[in-house]
């Protein structure tokens, strides 16, 4: 596919992209300011020091890059944080075209109160950010949501299964099951590092909302992703998994690169390593 990037010569596309002081974020961001198709790149993260340090670390290794690069604080789990970031967006951009929603946590062995957390802040914040920000996504914007391959449906425990392929499944039951994750995932199988079930859950949670209900609430000309990354050596992944961080970065910098037109066959798909995988 060609690029369809510039609106024109003088106007780069905006992105914004939260967690990116670490991770498959900063991974991200590296990769894009490293290539020829120059973007306006605005980091968050929620500890506003890691944060200018990475943009400073970012700037200092890519003193050629033709992007543009800014950061700005964002807590997604503090509604006056994600308030203050939209007046501000709205403010200096006006409108922008990407929203990377790539800030997740996962505890091993996490007790009750990290579960509620975990699903917090993959999933509730996820979409409390999402519909503050989706007024000033441009009209052929795009979002792409960072999931994992352990939000399958497959991977959960029967409980959830059952909730999540109700062809009948309602956004309010969606929200009502991850509000209750310590009962529904109680049979939860362990898969590999993840001995409990609420970053798979999470995920789950995620993807059905991508999948069910987040579109309909879109334009028709915007773009919709949920992306499984692979399993890579982060913070979260740890130093187990088997690919290194910037792999990471492939799939969301294939789908930002991609023309800004919308995709029926690829629209609020699952994608990783660029092709689309099962929900």
């Amino acid at each position: 596919m060609g690029n369809g990037i510039n609106r024109s010569a003088s106007k780069l596309r905006t992105i914004v992209i939260t967690g990116a002081n670490k991770g498959i974020g900063y991974a991200i961001v590296e990769k894009l300011i490293s290539e020829a198709v120059p973007y306006s790149i605005i980091l968050t993260s929620r500890d506003q020091k890691l944060g200018e340090k990475a943009l400073a670390t970012l700037k200092e290794k890519n003193p050629d890059t033709l992007s543009k690069l800014q950061y700005h604080q964002l807590d997604v789990n503090d509604e006056n944080s994600i308030n203050s970031f939209a007046t501000w967006l709205a403010a200096t951009e006006g409108k922008f075209d990407i929203l990377i929603n790539n800030a997740g946590v996962a505890y091993l062995g996490a007790n009750d109160e990290q579960k509620k957390y975990t699903v917090q802040t993959n999933f509730f914040s996820v979409v409390k950010l999402t519909d503050k920000l989706k007024p000033f996504l441009a009209n052929d914007g795009k979002i792409l949501m960072i999931s994992s391959i352990l939000g399958q449906l497959s991977f959960q425990g029967q409980s959830l299964q059952k909730i999540l392929s109700d062809p009948h499944l309602t956004e309010k039951k969606l929200f009502e099951a991850a509000n209750n994750v310590v009962e529904f995932a109680k049979d939860y199988k362990p898969y590999g590092p993840f001995t409990d079930s609420s970053y798979p859950a999470s995920k789950a949670f995620l993807n059905s909302y991508v999948k069910n209900f987040l579109p309909k609430k879109l334009k028709a000309t915007q773009q919709l992703y949920a992306i499984h990354p692979g399993w890579v050596q982060t913070e979260l992944g740890g130093e187990q998994a088997p690919l290194p961080v910037e792999a990471g970065a492939d799939t969301p910098v294939y789908l930002i690169n991609i023309p800004f037109t919308k995709y029926e066959t690829l629209n609020a798909k699952m994608i990783g390593d660029r092709k689309i995988m099962s929900y």
